[in-house]
């Protein structure tokens, strides 16, 4: 009986100990959160005037949209933390667009720091793809792409394009901000479509995205998105107080070529000496390693001056002995042979261009890739710019 006594006794202590433990890590939690609150406070006045108003004012927000700091605290500690290293990853993929992305927002009239709204839609990787199919660095979904001139077909996905696709997120933006008159809400339907922010602003009746944002009409995505963003740019813009490291690199630097549709990557690299991985991470929106055959002519980059070692090159080779590649769908019954008979080539440029085993194996609805002779009247390319003036046109 003692024993047990003792047993219990024990272990109403070991409870009233855990309570006092939990209690106190509790009380350091609601400190910490509080410290952090207070220490990004004179943070917000870094913000953009013209982008978020009245609400970079942490006295005004604390009044009316508590909420609001709370959620910037939460995401500041959130990237500070346990997402530090991918937020580090975010900001330098972000170094080499930024300035790119600043020039083309200036010239649009869209706020400077909305340049780093891709932190938080793509960490800036141009090759992004979400669930719901959103790609691009901007995350354009197919729809919307097309609506503002981006090219999508089974050649291109021009949302994956820096420079095109900055340009359309420029004026998207700027279509959502001269419909809702707020870039607050001109990003919550940036995030959840317009259709979704202006239902939700009847049905709340609310007049601001603060006020829409404490309500559920909404989900947590867009009613997180802002703060999110503010806590991001709170970061970038002074990376160095909370431990990080940013630096916007020079603009992307690269010579633009016209060539011939269907020309191949692997050719065009080997005359002017760079790698297909360079011409790959250069043009990230081509989906294959040929320029497209349905157009006459396209635009592709080169690494900086490389264009005219490309040009000279390229014109050393005979015109009848420049190829392009068009892209055939196997029926039934085809061999290689046959094929390569129709378009008057030989069996083995048609295995090399496709990898092809030794048996030359092939199946119907199968792509391949045959080379044909380019017209001499097709066969030019040219220079359109390069940091080296004139232009060099063949």
């Amino acid at each position: 009986m003692k024993n047990a006594v003792g047993g219990v006794g024990e272990r109403l202590a070991l409870k009233a100990l855990w309570g006092i433990i939990a209690l106190s890590i509790l009380l350091n939690i609601n400190v910490a959160r509080a410290s952090e609150s207070a220490s990004i406070d004179g943070y917000f006045n870094s913000l953009e005037d013209s982008l978020f108003g009245p609400a970079k004012d942490t006295a005004y927000l604390k009044k009316t949209h508590p909420y609001v700091v709370d959620r910037v605290s939460h995401y500041v500690d959130y990237f500070t933390t346990s997402g530090r290293d991918v937020f580090q990853q975010w900001l330098n993929q972000a170094g080499p667009y930024v300035p790119l992305i600043k020039e083309i927002f200036k010239e649009e009239g869209i706020p400077e720091d909305l340049a780093l709204l891709p932190l938080i839609e793509s960490g800036f990787n141009v090759h992004a793809r979400s669930p719901k199919r959103a790609t691009g660095m901007w995350q354009f979904m197919a729809s919307t792409g097309a609506l503002y001139g981006l090219t999508i077909n089974q050649w291109v996905d021009e949302r994956k394009d820096p420079i095109k696709s900055t340009r359309a997120a420029a004026r998207h933006l700027k279509d959502l901000y001269n419909t809702f008159g707020t870039w607050p809400l001109a990003l919550a339907s940036y995030n959840a479509g317009s259709g979704k922010v202006k239902r939700a602003l009847i049905k709340t009746g609310s007049s601001t995205f603060w006020e829409l944002g404490q309500s559920r009409t909404l989900k947590a995505e867009t009613r997180n998105y802002i703060p999110k963003l503010m806590a991001a740019l709170i970061i970038a813009k002074n990376p160095e107080d909370f431990g990080f490291t940013f630096s916007e690199k020079p603009d992307i630097k690269y010579d633009l070529i016209e060539v011939p549709g269907g020309i191949g990557l692997h050719d065009i690299g080997q005359d002017a000496g760079v790698s297909l991985a360079s011409l790959k991470k250069i043009n990230p929106e081509l989906k294959g390693l040929i320029t497209p055959f349905n157009d006459e002519y396209y635009r592709l980059r080169l690494p900086e001056g490389t264009g005219i070692s490309f040009l000279e090159n390229y014109n050393k080779t005979p015109f009848y002995q420049k190829r392009a590649y068009k892209e055939y769908k196997v029926k039934k019954g085809d061999s290689v042979y046959h094929i390569a008979r129709k378009y008057d080539t030989e069996v083995s440029v048609i295995k090399d261009a496709n990898r092809l085993n030794k048996r030359c194996k092939i199946f119907p609805g199968k792509l391949l890739m045959i080379p044909v002779k380019l017209p001499f009247d097709k066969a030019g390319a040219r220079l359109v710019s390069s940091p080296d003036p004139p232009l060099n046109t063949l």
